[in-house]
């Protein structure tokens, strides 16, 4: 057995009593451990804040890497699209040899962001084996990024056979398929805006998302973008998608369309229209490859839309301060409808009182028969006219109050309601603090009663004594 084991182990004495001796630590030692503690933390810390650094500046290198090897593609394509050279030519293998080294040494920036992305989680969590702090998601997004990073033409020159519609089978080269599909590299540089915003590299944002329980990530970027800038982040990403899939469209049908029909400008034309899910029909794909990236731009361009649509009625949507104006201006000419609505009704009723109580004593005159017909038609006819005002007073009135009585209740919303229970809230507590007052003086007052009791009974008991 060990030294320590000994050490705690209780001693039974003769007199079958148990005692136990714990070794007690002097308080030097307790004050040594709490200052490792902190000095753990703050080498933790410190570690964690040069991580950080490190992370930003591999990112900062991917993002010169993948918009390197992009530029280089882009030449190489339109310079081969414009017979500028052959796919066999020095300058093409030298563009592309370029490519493929930049390509590498992206596949070495990736693999270190991921090692700095443990080595941070090792370090926030105290872990010491670096397997602790990987799971399944940690291989599969490393597999995925080496995977879409790692699509570029190659130095060497590859051919498929490809069938067109007139029936005929061509070589062709697959370096325009390839640097269709290079373009994924651009997330990229949503990572790169991600690891340089504000939210993400404040220390304060961080303590506060993990004291919350919020991973401060991309998603949380792009809401908080959309919540700030809601109409700039929309009009940039129709942007980049808008000429991202003009140009792979254009390089789509660049064997399948003649040089006439396969230009920039009715790539274009053939995006927005799709985009827009209008579709006119006069310019269409030609290869699948075109349709499926008009597919894309489909799915692309309604989600868009649906979030430009909600940016858009977010913005016309009156402020608080404006629905209270308007709803009080809007009560007020309701209101006022509905006096001058009452008041007409009122004056209607007179005035068919005042017919009516006419009409009697015409009838009681003695006049000839015709003029008496006459004068009888004719009140007759301002009374359905009084009776048909007195009607529609009386619909304008009922109008007006239901009108007033539906603004009313949509005038209140959560805002309103938090404020009346806040008001509700505040009264319940002024009520309990008099109702404490109010107990303590009765307390108070109950003692002095009884304080005055004790002095009459011994004035009383001194009476008697005497």
């Amino acid at each position: 057995m060990s030294k320590s084991k000994f050490h705690d182990m209780p001693l039974i004495s003769r007199a079958v009593k148990y005692k136990k001796y714990v070794e007690e630590k002097p308080p030097s030692v307790a004050s040594n451990n709490v200052t490792k503690t902190f000095e753990d933390i703050s080498r933790r810390l410190s570690q964690r804040k040069k991580l950080f650094r490190q992370r930003r500046r591999i990112v900062n290198v991917e993002f010169s890497l993948a918009m390197f090897g992009i530029i280089l593609m882009l030449i190489e394509t339109e310079l081969h699209s414009r017979n500028y050279y052959t796919k066999s030519s020095l300058i093409s293998f030298s563009i592309k040899f370029s490519i493929s080294l930049s390509t590498l040494a992206l596949l070495g920036a990736i693999i270190l962001y991921h090692i700095t992305g443990i080595r941070l989680r090792m370090t926030a969590n105290g872990l010491e084996d670096w397997r602790l702090a990987t799971d399944t998601s940690t291989y599969i997004k490393v597999c995925t990024e080496l995977i879409i990073c790692a699509i570029h033409p190659p130095p060497m020159s590859i051919q498929i056979e490809l069938s067109f519609k007139d029936g005929e089978n061509k070589m062709v080269s697959l370096d325009p398929f390839l640097s269709i599909l290079m373009l994924l590299r651009l997330y990229i540089v949503g990572k790169f805006m991600v690891i340089h915003s504000k939210l993400y590299s404040d220390t304060s944002t961080q303590s506060l998302g993990a004291l919350n329980k919020v991973k401060i990530n991309s998603p949380f970027i792009f809401k908080a973008l959309m919540s700030t800038k809601p109409g700039t982040t929309l009009i940039a990403i129709m942007v980049i998608m808008f000429f991202v899939d003009s140009w792979a469209m254009k390089t789509c049908e660049f064997y399948y369309a003649s040089k006439n029909e396969n230009n920039f400008s009715n790539s274009m034309w053939l995006i927005a229209i799709t985009f827009l899910t209008v579709g006119y029909g006069d310019v269409t794909p030609n290869s699948s490859c075109g349709q499926f990236i008009c597919v894309c731009t489909g799915l692309m361009g309604v989600g868009t839309t649906a979030l430009l649509v909600a940016v858009i009625a977010q913005k016309i949507e009156q402020t608080r301060a404006e629905k209270y104006v308007h709803n009080f201006v809007t009560r007020a000419h309701l209101d006022k409808c509905y006096r001058n609505a009452a008041a007409d009704v009122v004056k209607q009723v007179m005035f068919l009182w005042c017919h009516q109580k006419g009409k009697k004593l015409s009838e009681q005159r003695l006049t000839p028969a015709g003029s008496l017909h006459s004068v009888s038609g004719s009140k007759y006819t301002d009374t359905l006219k009084h009776r048909s005002k007195l009607l529609q007073s009386i619909q304008l009135m009922r109008v007006a109050k239901s009108e007033n009585m539906t603004l009313r209740e949509s005038a209140i919303g959560l805002i309103e309601l938090s404020k009346t229970l806040e008001n509700v809230l505040r009264m319940v507590d002024e009520l309990n603090t008099k109702q404490s007052n109010i107990c303590e003086r009765v307390v108070s007052l109950e003692t002095s009663t009884n304080q005055i009791n004790d002095k009459l009974d011994a004035i009383h008991n001194l009476l008697l004594g005497k």
